[in-house]
Formats: C-alpha cells, sequence, structure tokens
C-alpha cells in the first residue's frame, strides 16, 4: 500500500465544490483546511503507480491549481 499526505492549492471560489467532489474518489480522504485556504488530504492506493494516477486525476478538477506531496511512504511494496 502506498499514502501519501498532500496539500492542495484551490481557487477560493471552488473550494466547497472541490471539497465535495473529494468524496467521489476512493481512498481520499480531507483531513484538514488550513487558515489560508488548502487542503489537506490523505491519499491511499495499492502502489505508487495507483496514488500516482490518482494524483493526476485530482489535478484536474475544475478550481484545482496545484497538489503538493508532503510525504510519501509504502508499507508492504518490493
Amino acid at each position: 500500500m502506498a499514502i501519501m499526505g498532500a496539500v492542495m492549492k484551490t481557487k477560493s471560489a471552488r473550494r466547497e465544490e472541490i471539497k465535495r467532489e473529494l468524496k467521489n474518489f476512493s481512498g481520499v480522504s480531507l483531513e484538514s483546511e488550513s487558515p489560508t485556504g488548502e487542503l489537506i488530504l490523505l491519499i491511499e492506493s495499492e502502489n505508487l503507480g495507483a496514488l500516482h494516477k490518482t494524483s493526476q486525476k485530482l489535478e484536474k478538477i475544475n478550481g484545482v491549481l496545484g497538489i503538493y506531496p508532503a510525504y510519501v511512504t509504502t508499507e508492504d511494496e518490493k
């Protein structure tokens, strides 16, 4: 399993819609929101490749400016 903690920067006018859209992504949870509006995400996938694909899909959400990994780890990946 691959796990990533990430900061998502968004357009402030779309933030609430983006938060609702995140619920449609399996393995993605909104953990927190910073005082300046960045969304703090936890993303879990079966491997690093799937984690990357999920990140790419998240970046395509209308109003997302970028996703910035804070940490990435693998538990049992070889």
